[in-house]
């Protein structure tokens, strides 16, 4: 099913909209998850990850009406902003044993359906290892330190620029976090994170 409630990405206590509570501090202005994961949702993006699969992604998407959705309100404001839509990275030697980055094809597709612009704006430069069954902590702990932005930035970041930063799966939030901070050091204005599942 549905995500129907929203979340504040720094508290991860309900918000009505994802949006960051006025009382909360943090890099992310709010969270948009499309599914919970659970049953269909959490098979298929299991499918994709693991076996290469990744056709599914595209079919979660693109059975998930955005507009028609009344939680879905801040998020559509912040659409309309024009943010560029960046994928959180995978290190490397995981992107070449798998063959391909999940947060990537989420970005592209919903790029299309939402008519905006995809770029790979971040690097991993930690190799953090699987995440699935670490307690929250040593999550925050290992992911300290973990990205950077590319290089060759295939596009000049300002203050004023809006960043939809994607992922798959929202779990305790430490990577998005993580990759906010970066991109908030690195002059980026206004940040708002989009999952799969959570």
């Amino acid at each position: 099913m549905w995500e129907e409630e929203q979340i504040c990405p720094t508290c991860c206590r309900n918000s009505r909209y994802g949006e960051r509570h006025k009382y909360c501090r943090g890099d992310l202005e709010g969270l948009t998850c499309l599914w919970a994961y659970e049953g269909i949702a959490r098979k298929l993006i299991t499918r994709a990850k693991y076996s290469g699969q990744f056709d599914v992604l595209e079919f979660l998407i693109s059975n998930f009406q955005f507009s028609n959705k009344p939680e879905m309100f801040k998020f559509s404001k912040f659409i309309e902003m024009g943010p560029v839509m960046v994928p959180v990275p995978l290190y490397p030697k995981r992107e070449r044993e798998r063959g391909f980055n999940q947060a990537e094809i989420v970005s592209q597709v919903v790029a299309k359906l939402v008519n905006l612009r995809s770029v790979n704006l971040l690097i991993r430069i930690k190799d953090t290892g699987r995440q699935v069954g670490r307690e929250r902590k040593l999550r925050l702990e290992v992911m300290s330190g973990a990205f950077n932005i590319t290089p060759r930035p295939p596009l000049n970041l300002r203050w004023g620029a809006n960043i939809l930063l994607v992922d798959d799966v929202w779990t305790t939030g430490a990577t998005l976090r993580e990759c906010a901070k970066v991109l908030k050091k690195a002059g980026v204005d206004s940040i708002w994170g989009l999952v799969l599942a959570r």
